[in-house]
């Protein structure tokens, strides 16, 4: 049983969630998708930022191939996901249906969870509310087309603030402070210079320090390891080679 605190939390997200998905669906009508095409992409991607940006592509006159990739470029963000939810992720059948769940929202709210089933529970109920309410937004906004002016609106900066309020109690923590701000800086500075949405994949950059320093960390660990376990054995060698010597 979840506390009520994270029930709360998923709601709020889902209200963001419906927001920016009416805003995806304006911009799809208005670029000139088909209802069902809208449908099928929020269905099959789920991934926010790679359906605006497949989108933003197409309507810019680009190819179809360079849209799949650059969604695919911006969607690769969720490797880094996959890393922090695999610790709880069940290893049976279940893992391969909610792989397709793993996304900003569905990580951020599973750290609310004090154990594994707890996080499980959770990333399940924000995953179900995702899979849930992005098409269902999405074809909302798709009706209303013209309506809404996304662009007016700002809607897609809901998600960004909405996640930054999840994850504030992350941020006591100096190291994921100081890679949080490096990440920030390197997605401001790339932004204005990369297509749509690969600035803030680039960020993930700083995940090669991470690598890097626990690399540093386990080799000087084992090599102290190493020689704390050598020199007592040496020690005692040494003496049993002098007594046998003594012996004879």
């Amino acid at each position: 049983m979840l506390p009520g605190s994270t029930y709360r939390a998923v709601a709020i997200v889902t209200v963001t969630i419906i927001a920016v998905a009416l805003s995806y669906g304006a911009i799809s009508a208005v670029s000139g998708f088909a209802w069902w095409q809208t449908l099928l992409l929020s269905m099959f991607a789920l991934g926010g930022a790679a359906e605006f940006t497949f989108v933003g592509v197409i309507a810019a006159g680009g190819a179809p191939i360079l849209a799949v990739l650059a969604g695919l470029l911006v969607n690769s963000r969720n490797f880094a996901f996959g890393v922090a939810v695999g610790p709880f992720f069940p290893q049976d059948w279940r893992a391969l249906i909610a792989s397709h769940w793993i996304n900003d929202e569905s990580t951020a709210i599973s750290r609310l969870g004090h154990n594994d089933r707890a996080k499980w529970h959770a990333f399940l109920l924000m995953g179900a509310a995702i899979a849930i309410m992005w098409p269902g937004g999405a074809m909302v906004g798709q009706w209303l087309g013209n309506v809404i002016n996304a662009d007016l609106l700002g809607l897609d900066a809901a998600f960004p603030i909405i996640l930054f309020c999840l994850i504030r109690g992350d941020l006591k923590n100096r190291v994921t402070l100081s890679l949080t701000v490096i990440g920030i800086l390197i997605a401001v500075g790339l932004t204005p210079l990369l297509p749509l949405g690969l600035g803030a994949v680039t960020s993930l950059s700083v995940f090669v320090f991470v690598a890097a320093g626990w690399g540093v960390r386990w080799f000087i660990r084992r090599r102290r390891a190493g020689d704390n376990s050598a020199d007592p054995h040496d020690a005692a060698h040494s003496q049993h080679s002098t007594r046998e010597a003594s012996r004879r």
